[in-house]
C-alpha cells in the first residue's frame, strides 16, 4: 500500500474516533471557558449542545431560549451526574421563552439537564 494511502487511511480513523469520542454531532464545548454563553432547546426534544465550558469563579450568564414548539422545557445545572444536588435552574415553559442565570461555579465538571426529559436533553458542564 502506498505511504499516502495509508496517511490518509489513518487520518480518517483518527477523525472518525474523535467524531465519536464528541458525540459525532452538535456543537461542542468552545476551548476557551467563557463568562456568557446561550444553549437552546430546539426541535426535537434536545439542546442544541451537549456541551459547555465557562469560567470558574467568575459570574457567567447562561441564557437559556426553549425554541422546540410547543413543548415545555427548562434547563438546570447540578453538581453530579446522578443529578440529586441542583445549583441552578429556569422555570418549566413552553416556547416563546428565554431566561438566564448568573452562575458562579468553581472548577470541576457540573451536568445538565431539562428535568421535563432528562433521558434526551442533559449535558455536561466544564468550569475552568
Amino acid at each position: 500500500m502506498p505511504a499516502r494511502w495509508a496517511l490518509a487511511i489513518a487520518l480518517a480513523l483518527s477523525t472518525a474516533l474523535l467524531l465519536g469520542a464528541c458525540g459525532g454531532g452538535g456543537v461542542q464545548a468552545p476551548a476557551t471557558p467563557v463568562t456568557e454563553a446561550t444553549i437552546q432547546a430546539i426541535r426535537t426534544i434536545r439542546f442544541d449542545r451537549s456541551a459547555l465550558t465557562v469560567a470558574a469563579g467568575r459570574e457567567v450568564r447562561i441564557t437559556f431560549v426553549n425554541e422546540d414548539t410547543g413543548i415545555a422545557h427548562n434547563f438546570a445545572i447540578y453538581r453530579d451526574s446522578a443529578f440529586r444536588e441542583k445549583l441552578y435552574e429556569t422555570e418549566i415553559r413552553a416556547p416563546p421563552y428565554q431566561a438566564a442565570l448568573t452562575v458562579r461555579l468553581a472548577p470541576g465538571r457540573y451536568y445538565f439537564r431539562c428535568d421535563v426529559h432528562p433521558a434526551q436533553m442533559k449535558g455536561t458542564l466544564a468550569a475552568r
